[in-house]
């Protein structure tokens, strides 16, 4: 891996951002004094990195010069008895005892009555309440977006099973049609709900790829996913705010297909799975990055100069006009990650600025 020379060609801004305003015209592809970042975690690396660097965990979001504020619904997570599974908004079980995010618990798994399912309500008086705080005391620096994390198949999948919801959606597709269809209903609301708080955009999660090819046809994503995405997305679209999409794995067959329905921004673009050059070549008129620093094999792997030339190459690549990227991991950093090749991530930070 070679280092590549700054780009030249990209305007010069004579005063500093804010982190807001800096995100909002880059996500736009406008110019800006520098490339905002973004490095999220786990609690397990939160921990490891606060030592490090000798803060508190709240302290880690500017440390790290963090861009993005992501707000949430207001909900304490039950437990079950023994302590091993969290259960949320929706109802579907996550396991405590690992890092990251591991099914535990399927409500739908044994049932197909979805009338009887216990359907959270989006219209609930105190579900933004943290939304609301987060936002008076910070979304004047921030670039505030809502989280929808596993907003339509990842959550259907979380409802019924991984394995179940595949075989579902070649056996009985209608039913899946209804199933997406109630997710989509309360996602919507919640988006409105959202963006008359004050956010700044959207931010959306739904996994279709695998390492190299999607978890299912494209054909099957244009007539099960695509519609329903184009709805979550629309409330933003209409007020004007940007769209944010996190899908991970190859999804290069749809990418024509999300910018038709509004897509603004791809992340994480994997190196593994996302060619660079090609992503800026192709699609870098129609849409802005975000992510692009391998979690996979470049954070965890290789030495801190590496790791240096890759984040550094990652914005030439990227943004050759220095704008259109939010740089950062590529996913959340676990704690698999040398501190020393955080440093050296935030050490190249620098350098782009200079």
């Amino acid at each position: 891996m070679n280092e590549l020379q700054e780009p030249t060609d990209h305007p010069v801004i004579a005063t500093a951002l804010t982190r807001k305003e800096r995100t909002r015209r880059t996500l736009r592809r406008e110019p800006v004094d520098h490339l905002p970042y973004q490095t999220n975690f786990t609690g397990a690396m939160g921990r490891l990195m606060a030592e490090h660097f000798g803060i508190s965990e709240a302290q880690l979001q500017d440390r790290l010069g963090n861009h993005l504020l992501r707000v949430d619904i207001s909900y304490n997570r039950p437990r079950n008895a023994d302590g091993s599974i969290e259960y949320d908004w929706w109802g579907a079980g996550w396991d405590t005892r690992t890092e990251g995010y591991w099914h535990s618990f399927a409500p739908l798994a044994n049932s197909l009555d979805l009338d009887a399912f216990a359907w959270p309500d989006p219209d609930a008086k105190d579900l933004l309440e943290m939304a609301h705080k987060a936002i008076s005391a910070q979304g004047t620096e921030y670039f505030v977006v809502p989280n929808f994390g596993m907003c339509l198949y990842e959550r259907a999948w979380s409802l019924r099973g991984f394995d179940a919801l595949l075989m579902d959606m070649a056996d009985r597709p209608e039913w899946v049609e209804q199933l997406f269809d109630r997710i989509t209903d309360l996602q919507v609301r919640l988006a409105k709900r959202f963006i008359a708080a004050g956010v700044d955009g959207g931010y959306f999660g739904d996994d279709y790829g695998a390492q190299r090819s999607m978890l299912f046809s494209p054909r099957t994503w244009r007539k099960l996913v695509k519609p329903r995405l184009a709805q979550m997305f629309a409330p933003f679209i209409e007020a004007g705010l940007p769209v944010i999409l996190h899908s991970d794995g190859d999804i290069k067959a749809i990418l024509p297909d999300l910018v038709e329905i509004g897509l603004t921004t791809l992340n994480p673009v994997q190196p593994e799975v996302l060619d660079h050059a090609w992503l800026a070549r192709e699609y870098g008129s129609k849409l802005s990055f975000y992510g692009g620093i391998s979690t996979q094999s470049v954070m965890p792997q290789e030495n801190p100069e590496l790791v240096r030339l890759a984040t550094i190459e990652c914005a030439h690549s990227l943004a050759p006009n220095g704008t259109g990227l939010i740089l950062g991991p590529s996913h959340r950093m676990q704690s698999d990650i040398p501190v020393a090749n955080v440093d050296a991530m935030l050490d190249a930070f620098r350098q782009l600025e200079s």
